[in-house]
C-alpha cells in the first residue's frame, strides 16, 4: 500500500514495526492481568478497546516512522488484554472456551478497498489514500464495539440482566458438572507459583511459541511474498484473502473433528501436517502456483492457537491460576510473533531462506511437544480417575448436590483430587 515508501523505511524497519507491537504486548500482559484481578472485566476490556481504536485512527495521521513505531507500541499494550479477557468471558458462559475468529479474510477486502484511495499517502499535501484509509476504517470500527462492551457485557453470570434467576442457576450447575467456570475472583499468590511451576503450562507455552512463529511469519509477510511473484499491490491484497479462508476453515474443521470425538492433541497434529507441506511448497517448489498454494497451506498453523487456548481453559481451574496461565500463554504468543518477523531478513529477499527453515523446524518441534503434553495429561488422569468417578456417582445418586461441586475454596486443578484433564 506504499507504507514503506511514504515513511521512508529502510532495511528491517518494517519488521521492527511488527516486533515493537509484540514486545509491548508481552510486557503489558501481566499488568493487564492484574487489572483483570482488581476491576470489572467489561471496564478493563472496553477502555482498552477505546484506546486501541484511537491509536489506530492516529496511525492514519503519522508523517514519520518514529510516530508510527510509538503508536504500534500503544496498540500492542492495549491488545494484550484480548486473550485473557475474552477467554475469561467464554469460560464464564460455556463448558468449553469458544473459538477465536480470524480477520485476514475481511482484512483482504478492507485492504483492497483502501488501495483505491488516491495518490502517494503524503498527508502533508492533503493526500489521504491507501494504508491511511485502512488504519482509519479499522480504528473507527472499534469504537462502537468498545461502547457495546462497556454498556452490555456482563462481568459474571449473576450480573446478566437478560437471565432469570432459574436460568442463572442452570448455567452455574452446567459449569459445575463440567468443572468449568473461573472460580471466585480472588488473588492467591500460591496459585501464581503453581501455574509457573506446572510442566503442562510450560508445554502449552512451548506449543504456542512453536506454532505461532510460522503464523507470525505468514500473517505479517504473506502479502509481501505474494507481491514478490509479480502481482500488483491490489492483486496481492485480493490474493491474500484465501489465507484468511484457510485459517478459518482449519479452525472450524478442527473444532468439528473434536466434537466428533477426535482428541485435541491429535487435532493439533493434523493441523501441523498441511502446514509443513505448505512450507515445503513455498520453499522448494519452483512454480508460482505451487508456491502460492504453499503460502495458503501454512495458514493451517494458525488454527492450533485456538486449541491451545481451549486446552488452557479446559484444564486450568482457580481464578488466579487461570489468569496467570493465560497471561503466560499470551506472552508466549507475543514472543513468537517477535521472533517470526525477525526471521525475514531484508538481505535474503526474495528467497527469505531463514524464514522458510524456521517454519520447518518449529513445526517439527511442535509435534513433539504436543505428544509430550498428551502423555502428561494422561498420567494425571490415571491418578484422579477413581475420585472423579466417585464424585459423579454421588451426584447421580442424589447424595451430593450439583451446587456442591462449585469450588468455594477456588481450588486449582492440581489441588483438586477429582479433577479430570481434557486432551
Amino acid at each position: 500500500m506504499g507504507l514503506q515508501k511514504s515513511l521512508n523505511m529502510q532495511g528491517q524497519d518494517f519488521s521492527w514495526l511488527a516486533t515493537s507491537f509484540f514486545l509491548a504486548y508481552a510486557l503489558a500482559e501481566f499488568p493487564q492481568a492484574y487489572l483483570l484481578q482488581g476491576f470489572p472485566l467489561r471496564k478493563v476490556m472496553g477502555l482498552n478497546i477505546i484506546a486501541w481504536g484511537l491509536a489506530m485512527c492516529s496511525s492514519a495521521l503519522v508523517r514519520g516512522y518514529a510516530a508510527l513505531l510509538a503508536l504500534r507500541i500503544v496498540l500492542g499494550a492495549c491488545e494484550s488484554i484480548v486473550v485473557p479477557a475474552l477467554v475469561l468471558v467464554t469460560s464464564t458462559w460455556y463448558k468449553a472456551p469458544g473459538l477465536r475468529a480470524h480477520g485476514t479474510l475481511v482484512g483482504g477486502l478492507v485492504g483492497f478497498a483502501a488501495l483505491h484511495g488516491s495518490g502517494d499517502n503524503d498527508i502533508a499535501r492533503g493526500d489521504f489514500g491507501g494504508w491511511r484509509i485502512m488504519f482509519l476504517a479499522i480504528g473507527v470500527s472499534n469504537l462502537p464495539v468498545a461502547a457495546a462492551v462497556l454498556l452490555w457485557l456482563p462481568d459474571t453470570v449473576d450480573a446478566a440482566r437478560f437471565l432469570t434467576t432459574d436460568e442463572k442457576g442452570f448455567v452455574r450447575a452446567a459449569l459445575a458438572l463440567d468443572q468449568g467456570g473461573n472460580g471466585r475472583q480472588v488473588f492467591k499468590p500460591r496459585a501464581i507459583v503453581e501455574a509457573l511451576a506446572d510442566p503442562a503450562v510450560w508445554l502449552l507455552v512451548s506449543i504456542m511459541v512453536l506454532t505461532v512463529i510460522p503464523s507470525g511469519v505468514i500473517i505479517t509477510f504473506s502479502a509481501t511474498l505474494v507481491k514478490g511473484f509479480g502481482y500488483t499491490p491490489k492483486e496481492s491484497a485480493l490474493l491474500n484473502m484465501p489465507s484468511g479462508v484457510v485459517s478459518i476453515v482449519a479452525t472450524l474443521l478442527s473444532t468439528f473433528a473434536i466434537l466428533r470425538g477426535i482428541s485435541r492433541w491429535l487435532a493439533i497434529l493434523m493441523l501441523l501436517i498441511p502446514a509443513m507441506i505448505g512450507a515445503g511448497l513455498m520453499s522448494f517448489y519452483q512454480g508460482q502456483g505451487g508456491s502460492l498454494a504453499g503460502i495458503y497451506l501454512i495458514n493451517f498453523t494458525i488454527a492450533p492457537t485456538a486449541l491451545v487456548f481451549n486446552l488452557v481453559g479446559s484444564n486450568t481451574s482457580g481464578y488466579t491460576k487461570m489468569v496467570t496461565s493465560y497471561a503466560a500463554i499470551a506472552i508466549a504468543f507475543s514472543i513468537a510473533n517477535i521472533i517470526g518477523p525477525q526471521t525475514f531478513q531484508a538481505r535474503e529477499a526474495p528467497g527469505y531462506i531463514s524464514a522458510k527453515i524456521t517454519i520447518f523446524a518449529t513445526n517439527s518441534a511442535a509435534i513433539f511437544a504436543t505428544i509430550l503434553l498428551r502423555v502428561v495429561y494422561g498420567r494425571r488422569n490415571r491418578r484422579t480417575e477413581k475420585a472423579r468417578e466417585a464424585q459423579l456417582a454421588a451426584v447421580a445418586r442424589g447424595e451430593t448436590a450439583v451446587e456442591a461441586l462449585v469450588d468455594d475454596e477456588d481450588l486449582t486443578d492440581r489441588k483438586n483430587p477429582a479433577f479430570r484433564y481434557v486432551y
